[in-house]
Parts: C-alpha cells; sequence; structure tokens
C-alpha cells in the first residue's frame, strides 16, 4: 500500500545517469490468468527502449516469486545502479505502463490516491452504524456501533404516543452518536471523501446531524443493509468514489477554462503552464490522461534545471546544455508536486481535451 510519503520519495529520486524503470501491471486475479499478464510484461519491455537488464530481472523476480496473487495491480519502480526498488500492489483497477528515464513514472499513483485513496463508509440505521476505510482498495478498518434499542409501539392512546417520542428521541440519539465517531475515524484515517449507505430516511436524518466539514466529503449515497458483506460494500463505495471523481475533474476542467479565460488565477495551455510551473505559482495542475509532447519540444536545462517550449542548444537563462525531454508531462507533473502543488488527471471527454489545450493550472497569485 502506498501513502503521500511514499508518493513524495518517488518524486525527489533520481537516477542522474542511471535509468529508472517505471512499471505499472494489470495482474487482476478476476479476470487475467498468470500466463496472460506475463506475456503482456514481455511485450511491454520488448516495446520499452533502454531497460536495464538488471532492473527488468529484479521486477521479472518480483512478480514471479514476490508479490501477493491477491493484488489486482502491481508498480513497481527500480533502478538497480543506484540500489533504488520500490514495489507496490493495489486492490484497484491499474492500466499497464511502462516509462524509462530520470525519474520514476509518478502521475498514474497521483491518479489512484485521487480516485480511490482514503474512502469512508458509513452505513446507518437507527439503533447503530458500521463504519468502514479502504485505501487503494484495502481495508484499513471495519468496525460497528449499536445504540438503544428501537421500537415501534403497537398499542393506540397517548400510552403509544408516549412510547413513539421515546423510541425517536432514542433514534435521534443513536444517530448522533453515530456523527461524532464518523468524525473520530475521519480524522484517524485522513478520509478525503465518504460515501453514506442506509435507507433513504436514515441517510437523510443523520446527513442533517453531520458538521459542514463532514457533509462537503459526502460524494454518493446508496441503499445497503446494515449486515452487507464486505465486498458489496466495497464494490458500491468505489463505483461512487469514480463516478464522484469524473464528476468532479468534468467540472474542475471548466472552471478552468472559464477561469483562464478571465484572467482570474488560472492558466490553460503548455506555454503559460510552464511559465506558471517556473515561478511556483501553481496551486492545481490539470491535464489530459493521453496527453503528450512531441519529443524536443520541452526542454530541461542540464545546470539550472530551468524547462521551457524551445528549439535552441542552449539554456535561455544559463547558457547550460538545454536537453530535450522523453516525457516532459511526467516531469511536469512531479515537479508540481515537489512544489506542493495538487495534480489531476483527466479523463478522456473532459472540457479541455475539447478545448485543444490539454493542460492548465489553478495559480496561487
Amino acid at each position: 500500500m502506498i501513502h503521500e510519503a511514499d508518493l513524495r520519495e518517488l518524486v525527489e529520486f533520481e537516477g542522474q545517469d542511471s535509468p529508472v524503470l517505471s512499471l505499472y501491471l494489470d495482474v487482476d486475479p478476476r479476470r487475467l490468468p498468470p500466463e496472460q499478464y506475463r506475456l503482456v510484461l514481455r511485450n511491454l519491455f520488448d516495446t520499452a527502449a533502454g531497460v536495464d537488464p538488471a532492473d527488468r530481472q529484479r521486477v521479472e523476480h518480483f512478480i514471479d516469486l514476490e508479490y501477493d496473487r491477491q493484488a489486482r495491480g502491481i508498480a513497481c519502480f527500480s533502478c538497480q545502479e543506484q540500489g533504488f526498488w520500490r514495489a507496490y500492489t493495489f486492490n484497484v483497477p491499474i492500466a499497464n505502463a511502462i516509462m524509462v528515464d530520470r525519474r520514476p513514472l509518478v502521475r498514474r499513483l497521483v491518479d489512484l490516491l485521487d480516485t480511490y485513496g482514503h474512502l469512508g463508509v458509513v452505513a446507518v440505521d437507527k439503533t447503530g452504524a458500521r463504519f468502514f476505510s479502504f485505501h487503494l482498495g484495502s481495508l484499513e478498518e471495519a468496525s460497528g456501533m449499536v445504540g438503544e434499542e428501537v421500537k415501534r409501539h403497537k398499542q393506540g392512546g397517548r400510552s403509544a404516543a408516549r412510547y413513539q417520542r421515546h423510541e425517536d428521541e432514542a433514534a435521534l440519539s443513536n444517530l448522533r452518536e453515530v456523527a461524532e465517531l464518523t468524525e473520530t475515524y475521519a480524522r484517524q484515517y485522513q478520509w478525503r471523501r465518504l460515501v453514506l449507505a442506509g435507507t433513504e430516511d436514515n441517510i437523510a436524518r443523520f446527513s442533517e446531524l453531520l458538521s459542514p466539514p463532514m457533509r462537503q466529503l459526502v460524494v454518493g449515497t446508496t441503499p445497503l443493509e446494515l449486515n452487507a458483506g464486505l465486498q458489496d460494500v466495497q464494490a458500491r463505495a468505489e463505483t461512487i468514489a469514480l463516478e464522484a471523481r469524473n464528476d468532479y475533474i468534468q467540472q474542475l476542467a471548466q472552471e478552468l477554462l472559464v477561469a483562464a479565460a478571465k484572467g482570474d488565477h488560472a492558466v490553460a495551455g503548455l506555454g503559460p503552464t510552464l511559465e506558471a510551473l517556473q515561478s511556483g505559482r501553481i496551486h492545481q495542475l490539470l491535464f489530459c490522461e493521453d496527453y503528450t509532447v512531441e519529443g524536443g519540444h520541452v526542454r530541461r536545462c542540464a545546470s539550472c534545471n530551468y524547462i521551457g517550449e524551445s528549439a535552441e542548444a542552449q539554456c535561455p537563462l544559463c547558457g547550460g546544455v538545454y536537453e530535450p525531454l522523453p516525457d516532459a508531462i511526467n516531469t511536469i507533473a512531479r515537479r508540481a508536486i515537489a512544489q506542493g502543488a495538487q495534480v489531476t488527471i483527466l479523463a478522456p471527454g473532459n472540457p479541455l481535451e475539447a478545448a485543444d489545450t490539454h493542460i492548465g493550472a489553478f495559480l496561487r497569485f
């Protein structure tokens, strides 16, 4: 399992003159037998230029002998010349990819963390609740709470009304306790998004008891019995989280285009984004998932690390050697993360793609 500290370590690592191999591999045992994903792995290695045989051997050894066979995806980062090796397994979908460069390919990890990282689920009814915390498809916490028993009184008259008020108060008290525990779990597991489960009526009553920060975390609801199985809970939560993220990034991309057109702390397009990156002004970087830049169009100075669009062989700032970047977008994303910026990868069919812009950023100032 990977966390933000691991991501930052990958962002900061540089192989210098040694190549870094980055590999993402779909190994979902529910769909792929081992011989099939091993064939995919061989094809990936055959299509990648500059793979160090020692790095290939290390990856193959891990996949053949070391990793958890229940995992759905693998990410490996290897630079054996520098003694660097990191491998992570995931229980969420991963697309196959390979890259050899000076630095690890981190932008795919960012997308995984944004979609499936730190996801909370609270299933509620009038008598209690169940709490689940998932991170990248792995269960971190599963617990329950049972409050005062709630029954409907069957007799009529004043006695029935009195008993019913008591039961309503008991149900409300139970939901208040669930709301307090929700705050506790959200802080403990650093939830970024929250799914509420139960009947429509219980969810509505419970939502009113949540604090404003908790309500902002809610990305969706689902009907669910309190005794539902773990796999059902996880599948529903991850589907809602994925749909919520897709809706969010569509809206975010449209907001970026509008703000950039107004000059309101936003830029769109490669050139303006590079200028903002150089000055450390990026608050949130957005780019399309399939966006690539032709080799040599973006260059980096080997002396001062300046990045810009130029066909010149010398850095415009210091006159150093101006080298073409083989994967400019990965470098831009890595540098934005190093500056403390958020990075959001946009799925196909988003407004930036439709506008033929592909990349942009919200600015700090």
